[in-house]
Parts: C-alpha cells; sequence; structure tokens
C-alpha cells in the first residue's frame, strides 16, 4: 500500500486536533497535502501557536474577520490549494483563531477538513498538558495525539520530555528515571494526560519508530492494548524523514 493511502482512515470533513509531541506539525501537514491531492476541502491552523516559517508556505490569512478569513480560505481551496488562517503574527510566531471560530468555519463550511494544531511541545519527544491546554475545538470529531518512541529507555530530561514537572506527576517518576513502557502509556490514558480535554475519536500517532528499541515498543503496544483508541499509527523517523510504516486498529 502507498503511504498516502494510510491518510485514508483519518481524512475527511470535519475538526481534527492534533495534540501531544514529536511530529505534531508534521502530522498536520502531512494530512492537509493527502487532503489537498484527493479533492478534500482542507484548511490548517492553530488554536495556539506555530512556527511562522513553518506555516509560511501555505501564504496564510492574518486577521480576526470572519467573512474575510473564510473567503480568503475559500479562495486557496478553489485554487487546489491548502487554506491557512490565522490571527496574527508574534515575532517568530503565529497566533491561532479562538476554538469558537474553528466551531463557526465548521458549521458554515462542514465539508471542509480543518487540520489543527491544538498544543505546544518546543519540540521535545513526549509531553503532558498544563490545566489550559490543550485548546479543543468543541466539535472535533477527532483528535491524533502524537508520541515520538524514542523516548522509551531515555531519562526523564528537559531534552526529552516537555512540562517536565506534569509528567512527573502523572507517571510518579523521578528526576533522570528511564522511560519504560508503563510509563509512556500512563501518560496517554491518564485523565490530565495527553488528552486531555480530547473530543471524538482518539488515534496515536507513534514517530522514530524505525529508531527505537524493539523490544521496548512491543512492550508498549502490549500495555496500550488497555486504552480505547481508533487507530495506532506507527511511522519512521520524524520531521524530514517521517513515512507511515503501518496503521493498527485498535479497541
Amino acid at each position: 500500500m502507498k503511504e498516502e493511502l494510510f491518510w485514508e482512515c483519518l481524512a475527511g470533513p470535519g475538526i481534527i486536533s492534533v495534540v501531544g509531541a514529536g511530529g505534531k506539525t508534521t502530522v498536520v501537514s502531512q494530512l492537509a497535502n493527502y487532503g489537498v491531492f484527493h479533492h478534500i476541502p482542507t484548511m490548517v491552523s492553530t488554536t495556539t501557536k506555530m512556527g511562522s516559517l513553518q506555516v509560511q508556505p501555505w501564504e496564510p490569512y492574518y486577521g480576526d474577520d470572519f467573512l474575510l478569513g473564510s473567503a480568503y480560505v475559500q479562495k486557496q481551496i478553489e485554487e487546489k490549494r491548502i487554506g491557512a488562517w490565522f490571527r496574527s503574527l508574534a515575532g517568530h510566531k503565529v497566533v491561532g483563531l479562538e476554538p469558537r471560530t474553528v466551531d463557526e468555519l465548521h458549521r458554515a463550511h462542514p465539508d471542509w477538513m480543518i487540520v489543527l494544531e491544538a498544543d505546544g511541545a518546543k519540540k521535545k519527544w513526549i509531553k503532558a498538558p498544563k490545566s489550559h491546554e490543550p485548546v479543543i475545538p468543541e466539535l472535533t470529531r477527532m483528535t491524533i495525539g502524537v508520541v515520538n518512541l524514542r523516548a522509551l529507555g531515555a531519562p526523564i530530561t528537559e531534552d526529552v520530555v516537555h512540562r517536565i514537572e506534569e509528567v512527573y506527576r502523572i507517571i510518579d517518576g523521578a528526576p533522570g528515571e528511564i522511560i519504560q513502557p508503563e510509563h509512556l502509556v500512563t501518560l496517554i490514558e491518564h485523565e490530565k494526560g495527553l488528552f486531555q480535554y480530547s473530543r471524538g475519536h482518539k488515534v496515536i500517532v507513534c514517530t522514530g519508530y524505525d529508531q527505537s528499541d524493539a523490544v521496548l515498543v512491543e512492550q508498549f503496544l502490549t500495555i496500550l492494548q488497555r486504552v480505547p483508541l481508533q487507530y495506532v499509527l506507527l511511522v519512521d523517523g520524524y520531521r524530514e524523514t517521517f513515512r507511515i510504516r503501518q496503521v493498527l486498529p485498535w479497541s
């Protein structure tokens, strides 16, 4: 099966919110590319912030005006491009849309696939959210959680983990402790973990599959079976080397 066909299980009209760490922006861009290639009207944005250079190729609309923003995106879609809308530029970041605006967009354009980056992770491999994140629109049909499997067997340090104090609390860990499969599953399933405030179907995208300890990954997948999910995607690489290896239908 060609890699692009793996996206078929995720793509479709509605709001898709992407959370976690270790490849969110890549998931957003690859899913959006799939949508355009397969003639699905597709828009990207964020409900938090993204890097301005990351979004530059999409030539976004910047502003708060709903009619102007939606018209700009509609024109991009009619030109068979990815539509993109952010509220403003702030230095090297772009500020995203309010969740209520995204919900309003979905009501106005139910045939659009709206792909959102819904929290930040500062390029770390795993994270736990603070109480105010992720920012998930009410009408989200699917929440995609991203984790990098290279965290398995790594020590709990600021180099690997974003929101490290929150991670300690969730997994009952200590500084420098080695991240075990049970820790990663706990981070995924905990009510204050990866899927905090999530809506719709839950999907896990596991990046770094080809660069991770095979025994630890197998243990992780076995323990993960206790978590209700729609799909688990195993992905080789990270960022530029991102390639879907396998899609596993889940419970």
